[in-house]
């Protein structure tokens, strides 16, 4: 079982997970302050100093062992350029909700996919996960193929369920994905 004695750090092809750093904070406030990369996210950041308390909190909700979330950098150059993780974590009951951001200059090449799918490998196997939940707006369709193209199933719709920046009330879909969906896919290496 995962014993948050070290930050995990994941390395996929194109990508490094680490722990996030007050450094990366004008990175992170470049995603967060777009109001088109937020548009069915958060409400976008007005200043540094929000990417720096949110920095903040991601750190301490790790060191309270309840939320694991990585700063998505480029190994080729170290930028930040996402924020994905796990919140909502429940160990009894071996579920957890994955969320997740990346930077709109960097969708459609894959590495949402590549990110994603290292985390909930990440989950299954480390954290020992059985079910990973997710939920997103119904309209944002980059996300729901994006769960889809990793097996995770649609559930249930909760009608109006967010208020957006465009002035109304959106229906947020809950997606799953089971340890026993794909068990080859988070078998554990020897």
């Amino acid at each position: 079982m995962f014993d948050f004695s070290a930050f995990p750090t994941l390395m996929t092809d194109r990508l490094i997970l680490r722990e996030f750093q007050v450094d990366d904070a004008a990175d992170l406030f470049a995603f967060r302050s777009d109001p088109e990369e937020q548009k069915f996210n958060s409400q976008p950041m007005k200043n540094l100093d929000e990417s720096v308390t949110l920095i903040d909190e991601i750190r301490q909700t790790y060191a309270r062992q309840c939320a694991v979330h990585w700063a998505v950098a480029l190994a080729e150059t170290g930028r930040v350029i996402g924020l994905f993780g796990f919140g909502a974590w429940k160990r009894y009951h071996r579920r957890a909700e994955v969320g997740y951001d990346l930077a709109a200059d960097y969708w459609g090449r894959g590495l949402a996919t590549e990110a994603l799918a290292a985390i909930v490998s990440f989950g299954f196997r480390e954290m020992q996960l059985n079910r990973v939940e997710a939920q997103t707006i119904v309209d944002n369709l980059a996300s729901v193929r994006l769960l889809q193209r990793l097996g995770f199933r649609q559930e249930g719709v909760r009608r109006e369920y967010s208020w957006e920046e465009d002035g109304a009330f959106h229906d947020s879909a809950i997606y799953g994905l089971l340890r026993g969906d794909h068990p080859e896919a988070w078998r554990l290496s020897s």
